[in-house]
């Protein structure tokens, strides 16, 4: 650093003295620039003020005419409109005040619009002058926006009159495009700030206020300044307002232009200024470079020390760092098989172990074993001795979640001990662990925290088991009850119902096999439910062929316990059709269709048993089981319900069940 120094002392002078007459240079060029723009200004004024001459010149000529001067005014007229026949003008004759007396634009004997009377500034222009030159206006009728030169004309009796020739503000732009420099954007305003022509976005802007913050700056004859236009980039501005028209004109080209020669003068600085540093740097580095050399490769010696890397020995002609890196490959070689020795344990322990240094308990050193329930790789007693973050975990403890500052390794260093407590972790593959944790603080010799302990049982295993016994227990005890209630409904039932001991013995039997057949069914699918062709089947060829059967529907799924009172309904139906219906004799037969209807929370079940071919049936006088158990069968929901209707045709069974979303 003294070697760049001393260098330095003798480039800086040198140094800052180019720098000034550079930073010169491109001021120079930045006076140039302003110049160039009052010219530019000044060059478009004069060719646009040149076709208002013109324009005035061809007023002045048609002032004289003599049908003018007799008051013909529909003869001038003609002679007006075949001056500005196939062009852009109009040719407007009028007075002081509103009043129209002839115009180009609308046919000779029309109905002329009133217009705006003379501004002051215009009258007292023509009074001194005898002519003046509009501010941009809008064209009647129109959109598009047009500016006017207007002359006195003596009036054949009376006060004079007003003659003018109004063009479009394109052709104003038209006019002054060949004399704007490539790179330049030029524009015209009107006494009162707007625009008359641009040489860019024309159409856009013609007519339309400039930025208060630019116009405000053109004051006086002709100038310079700096401003921003309408996209918001910095502009350098030169002006000439023209004493002809009283309009302004403005060159505008982009600052970072005209600061171009300041910034390749900065460049051309830092330039010089970055190779002399460069030079500075390779000279002391070639002078310091062995006592750098060895000092970094002393300190990336201590480095590995501290991150537990093989410490290499250190070859330099500095002796004394030779010493120390000797004491440190020693350091290392005690340090490595104290290390091994800690690490053989630990990882034949079945316990996941964490060490923590850091007060917040953020890095941590862990074994085998606990890498292996956190879900990290391991690479056995190679990675032990390494601090690592911690991963994201969620731990839950008595149903609460616990805040990282309140699990067993933070407390430790806090001083707390914690002892065989239960935390549940989610891991961040979702994997849930539930460990049984214990943590204890790690002491110096003078009694101060420097780092914590933690160790950690896996007892996953065992609460899931407690989990699924107990959840075994409490399905079994549902499942009984349920099963129960329902086997000592239809006993009580069919047996209040039978005429003898022998009938009622072997209705519950049919009765009892047809709930079990449902059970099968239900346990087959876990008890998720039930498909509804398959109900079907299950509870009618027990009793009778399929062929006399005809079974049709979309796919449609029951829940479970829908899926048992179905099939209970089944099993009445066919055992009725079988004694009384379609099924007693050898050509009935039931058709037994169903569709859902409705989507969502409204989605219900139609179905229809139909018999067929059987005995004319009618309702008996005295309500038995099977009839009671169809009416009542759904009963759990308001909205279902079983309508049976005794056609002579045969019975007709109708469901209407709500499915559940």
């Amino acid at each position: 650093m003294h070697l760049l120094g001393s260098i330095a002392a003798a480039i800086v002078p040198v140094w800052l003295f180019a720098a000034y007459l550079l930073v010169q240079y491109a001021l120079h060029e930045r006076y140039r620039f302003e110049q160039d723009a009052v010219q530019t200004a000044r060059q478009v004024s004069l060719v646009v003020e040149g076709e208002l001459v013109n324009l005035q010149t061809i007023l002045n000529g048609l002032s004289k005419s003599a049908a003018l001067a007799n008051g013909d005014l529909q003869t001038f007229h003609r002679e007006a409109l075949n001056l500005v026949r196939a062009t852009d003008r109009v040719v407007v004759l009028r007075d002081l005040g509103h009043t129209q007396l002839m115009n180009t634009g609308i046919g000779y004997g029309s109905n002329l619009p009133p217009v705006d009377p003379i501004a002051d500034h215009d009258r007292e222009r023509i009074r001194t002058s005898g002519f003046f030159v509009s501010d941009v206006f809008a064209a009647l009728g129109s959109s598009s926006y047009r500016v006017q030169i207007a002359i006195r004309v003596p009036a054949p009796k009376g006060e004079d009159l007003i003659l003018s020739i109004s063009v479009p503000t394109t052709r104003i732009r038209n006019v002054m495009m060949p004399a704007v420099p490539e790179g330049w954007t030029v524009g015209v305003g009107d006494r009162d700030g707007h625009f008359v022509a641009r040489s860019k976005l024309h159409e856009e802007m013609s007519g339309k206020p400039g930025l208060p913050e630019y116009v405000e700056k053109v004051v006086g004859r002709s100038g310079s300044f700096t401003s921003r236009n309408l996209e918001g980039t910095k502009l350098l501005a030169g002006f000439y307002r023209s004493s002809y028209s009283d309009w302004f004109y403005t060159a505008n080209l982009p600052l970072s232009v005209a600061q171009a020669p300041l910034w390749r003068s900065l460049a051309a600085i830092s330039g010089i200024g970055l190779l002399s540093l460069l030079v500075s740097i390779a000279l002391g580095y070639t002078v310091g470079r062995q006592f750098t050399g060895a000092t970094a490769d002393l300190a990336a010696r201590a480095e590995a020390l501290g991150q537990q890397r093989k410490v290499e020995p250190l070859y330099t002609s500095v002796k004394e760092f030779a010493a120390i890196a000797e004491a440190l490959v020693e350091a290392e070689r005690a340090i490595t098989e104290r290390r091994t020795e800690l690490e053989t344990v630990l990882d034949t322990v079945p316990a996941g172990v964490w060490f923590t240094y850091d007060p917040k308990a953020l890095q941590v050193i862990r074994n085998r074993f606990a890498a292996e329930l956190m879900g990290l790789p391991t690479d056995g007693a190679k990675s032990f001795g390494r601090p690592q973050h911690v991963i994201d975990t969620i731990a839950v403890k008595d149903g609460h979640i616990i805040s990282r500052e309140d699990r067993p390794l933070s407390r430790a260093m806090r001083g707390e001990l914690v002892d065989h407590e239960e935390f549940a972790y989610t891991l961040p593959s979702g994997v849930e662990r539930f460990l049984l944790s214990s943590a204890r603080p790690i002491r110096n010799p003078d009694g101060a925290i420097v780092g914590a302990v933690q160790i950690s049982l896996d007892i996953t295993d065992r609460k899931r088991g407690e989990e699924q016994r107990k959840l075994l227990a409490n399905e079994l005890n549902h499942r009984v009850k349920n099963t129960l209630a329902v086997v000592q409904s239809i006993a009580g039932q069919t047996i209040r119902n039978a005429t003898s001991l022998s009938e009622a013995g072997k209705m519950l039997s049919s009765r009892l096999v047809s709930l079990a057949k449902a059970h099968d069914l239900l346990t087959q699918r876990n008890w998720s439910g039930a498909d509804l062709n398959d109900l079907v089947l299950a509870s009618v060829t027990p009793h009778a062929p399929v062929e006399r059967f005809q079974i049709g529907g979309e796919t449609v799924w029951l829940p479970s316990n829908i899926a048992l009172s179905a099939a209970l309904a089944f099993h009445e139906l066919t055992t009725n059709a079988i004694k009384y219906g379609s099924l007693s004799n050898a050509t009935g037969s039931v058709s037994i269709h169903w569709k859902l209807v409705g989507k969502g929370q409204h989605r219900r079940l139609e179905l229809e048993w139909r018999e067929v071919g059987g005995p004319p049936v009618g309702p008996g006088g005295r309500k038995g089981f099977g009839t009671q158990l169809l009416e009542r069968v759904f009963d759990f929901n308001k909205s279902d319900r079983v309508v049976l209707n005794f056609e002579k045709s045969g019975l007709i069974c109708e469901f209407r069940l709500t499915l559940p979303h």
